[in-house]
């Protein structure tokens, strides 16, 4: 097949992560791949391969009104309209919400089929706080997704609520890991409590934040280390040095190679306040970290069995709290964890991942 993958950018989070890899992994197959991303690819923070063309459009801007915000858009659209026109794939493959509603929009009136993949739990963005897509592109959603040639989602909560979108079945397929090879012991590792995402809001870095530091003087010796970027950078480092841990907690940005950090984390924390199918959460376990995730009603609890191979809480400052010093207190809970938590790469293999999304993209 000719593929052109799309997605915003290469820079930062899960989703990118798994574009990367799975664009990778169908050129590997023998399809003729392009991934498509909006931003000028000088932050690219994943790879891919080389037989993978990369093609980046430099049409993200974000002017937050008017006649500006309106070209920014009609820019963004004409830009990915005239290279699918000149790719011309038998298929487009879309990550995320606000991507797949522009390439939906860009390809009205193509005879493009367009696969979509919703990388995140809608249902719970909209009864979130920190919803990012908002009121007027989620009722643009509701009407493009129908254009989609089929729609994937993570797992089958999110499925359900994304079925009203389409007269076919929604396809289920969750993310991948690889196995982690020569883990190190628990007890050779750092002290370290390790977060990893973007640092925006519904992210929960400011709630983790508050949980250490309400532990902090409990367990002398650990520190907390966020790994990643964005809007919120700022506002966590004020609280960070608000709450007297600027010795104790780090953000260091995005790091890379990542593999290193899980390999000497101690235990890891998900604060998220919604997730799809958490890629960070599934390379911590794999890497055998016992972990705490928040009980979204998506995502976490699909790869979490509580108690078993990690712990799920609510997700108040004072729950993360409690968990993390009881994991911390307790070293034979957090090894008995930890050996549960590595089978998920058994579960969830990259292979089986990119089986589904070419019997999905074949259709």
């Amino acid at each position: 097949m000719r593929i052109v993958c799309a997605i915003h950018s290469l820079d930062g989070g899960g989703a990118e992560r798994v574009m990367a890899r799975l664009a990778s992994m169908l050129a590997g197959r023998g399809h003729d791949v392009a991934l498509l991303t909006l931003d000028n690819a000088c932050k690219d923070r994943h790879e891919v391969a080389t037989a993978v063309r990369r093609i980046p459009l430099d049409v993200i801007g974000n002017p937050q009104r008017g006649i500006a915000k309106l070209s920014s858009i009609k820019t963004r659209l004409l830009a990915i309209r005239s290279t699918l026109l000149r790719e011309n794939p038998d298929v487009v493959l879309s990550f995320c919400d606000r991507n797949n509603i522009d390439v939906l929009l860009a390809t009205t009136r193509l005879s493009i089929p367009v696969v979509i993949s919703e990388r995140s739990d809608p249902s719970a963005q909209k009864l979130s706080k920190n919803w990012v897509l908002g009121r007027f592109w989620e009722c643009v959603r509701r009407r493009v997704y129908r254009r989609a040639r089929r729609i994937i989602a993570l797992t089958p909560e999110i499925a359900a609520a994304l079925q009203p979108l389409s007269k076919r079945p929604i396809a289920v397929i969750p993310s991948a890991v690889d196995p982690v090879s020569n883990l190190r012991p628990l007890e050779e590792r750092d002290r370290v409590i390790l977060g990893v995402g973007r640092l925006e809001s519904e992210k929960g870095f400011g709630r983790l934040v508050d949980a250490f530091a309400a532990v902090a003087n409990d367990v002398p010796g650990w520190n907390l280390r966020i790994l990643g970027d964005g809007s919120q950078r700022n506002v966590l480092q004020n609280k960070i040095d608000r709450l007297g841990l600027a010795n104790r907690v780090e953000l260091p940005g995005w790091i890379r190679p990542i593999a290193p950090e899980y390999g000497r984390a101690s235990l890891f924390v998900l604060p998220s306040y919604y997730e799809g199918f958490p890629s960070a959460l599934l390379e911590a376990m794999a890497s055998g970290i016992p972990a705490i995730a928040m009980d979204c009603q998506s995502g976490s609890c699909q790869i979490i069995d509580h108690e078993v191979n990690g712990l799920l809480i609510s997700g108040s400052s004072n729950e993360i709290a409690q968990a993390i010093r009881r994991l911390i207190l307790d070293a034979c809970l957090r090894e008995r964890l930890a050996k549960e938590a590595i089978h998920v790469s058994e579960l969830y293999s990259w292979e089986r991942m990119t089986d589904a999304y070419e019997s999905v993209m074949s259709l």
